[in-house]
């Protein structure tokens, strides 16, 4: 932490969260971008062999969109990450909006509403408790990071599902 800087209400947030556990570590590392488009290419591959056609686009556009835009929009906001504890030299400079969140958000909404049981809404929303809490124990986002990310991906994969469905897929 930077000397004689005053905290905020977010580094407060930060401060009561911390935890080194491995929990929150083993979390995060399954939520990087390369498990987590494993998961999408077998969601992909099940809705092309159900020949589900306009699902895929929606799958696709929904999800793909925030997997490519989210480091654009952190380079454009160019936050700086929280400096309260060290960080891996392998996380990027940048903040806001959290990837974590947002390509999980942006996974988990477009499963959600292709599969529409309250059973994976409740999963989906633990998972992203804990993706968010991951982030923040860590002190790798504030608060407002994981909550942009989240409020973007779900919107925009509302919207993706908005534009795609109609008749059957």
């Amino acid at each position: 932490m930077a000397p004689h800087r005053r905290l905020t209400l977010e580094d407060d947030v930060l401060v009561w969260l911390h935890d080194d556990a491995p929990a929150a570590q083993v979390v995060s590392d399954l939520t990087e971008l390369e498990p987590l488009a494993a998961v999408a290419i077998v969601v992909l591959v099940v809705l092309l062999g159900l020949r589900r056609w306009r699902d895929a686009i929606f799958f696709t556009a929904g999800v793909g969109v925030v997997w490519a835009v989210n480091p654009l929009l952190k380079e454009l906001v160019g936050r700086s990450r929280p400096d309260l504890w060290p960080l891996p030299a392998d996380v990027s400079e940048y903040s806001f909006p959290s990837g974590h969140a947002a390509n999980t958000a942006a996974l988990v909404g477009a499963l959600v509403l292709l599969v529409r049981r309250l059973p994976i809404v409740l999963l989906g929303a633990a998972v992203l408790l804990c993706v968010g809490w991951s982030q923040l124990a860590l002190g790798r986002h504030y608060p407002t990071d994981v909550l942009a990310g989240w409020i973007w991906a779900l919107a925009w994969v509302g919207l993706v599902r908005n534009v795609t469905k109609g008749g059957p897929g």
